[in-house]
């Protein structure tokens, strides 16, 4: 069961992710900004792929926390869900195709 969760959830942040890219390839602008240093950057579809990761296993798994890379949170004491919105932002800045959810 979690793992058809898991896998449904990242296909899908992954569709949101793989459409934002393609739609940078046509010229679409995307907002940077960064986390600890200039090098360590954060777009706008990190932000969206975390929510929609959130707002999904919210309602697939009610109660079980998220741990995320842009939103934060903390473990509980059963699962606990861990989300990389875009592993490789920078990568998928440059237009290169090795991100991934």
């Amino acid at each position: 069961m979690l793992k058809s969760v898991a896998v449904q959830v990242a296909t899908e942040a992954a569709t949101l992710v793989r459409e934002a890219w393609e739609g940078m390839a046509d010229g679409r602008a995307v907002a940077v900004g960064t986390k600890s240093g200039a090098t360590d950057v954060v777009t706008a579809v990190d932000h969206e792929s975390e929510r929609l990761v959130r707002d999904r296993l919210a309602a697939l798994r009610p109660g079980e926390p998220v741990l995320g890379e842009e939103g934060g949170g903390a473990a509980g004491d059963g699962v606990t869900w861990v989300v990389d919105p875009i592993d490789g932002t920078v990568n998928f800045l440059y237009g290169l195709p090795w991100f991934a959810v």
